[in-house]
């Protein structure tokens, strides 16, 4: 299972189509308390985050997945060089800025 916390709807819907579709399972939260309702029942197997989300940023997200040990790559608009080394050095599997391509996903 592949969790992916996003707000943008568009966003979330083609990333959760386009896993599901090469048969991966992949579920897709608008909200990160969805995300939290979701760990309680099922950890995944990898968590794909967006960093600006309401109320809860990628990155305070990310460091509870760290501590399930649970692999996080981040989908973000926060692209900058300056973004992806804060992002891998808070300990981010991988970076991944919007705009991408869905195979490079």
């Amino acid at each position: 299972m592949i969790y992916l916390v996003e707000d943008d709807e568009s966003i979330r819907e083609l990333v959760v189509y386009t896993l599901n579709s090469q048969g991966l399972e992949a579920q897709g939260f608008e909200r990160p308390s969805l995300f939290w309702k979701a760990l309680e029942k099922e950890l995944p197997s990898l968590v794909l985050l967006d960093i600006m989300l309401p109320k809860i940023n990628g990155y305070e997200l990310m460091e509870y997945a760290k501590t399930l040990q649970l692999p996080v790559i981040f989908i973000t608009a926060m692209g900058t060089t300056e973004h992806k080394v804060k992002g891998l050095r808070m300990g981010a599997d991988d970076y991944l800025p919007k705009p991408f391509e869905i195979v490079e996903l």
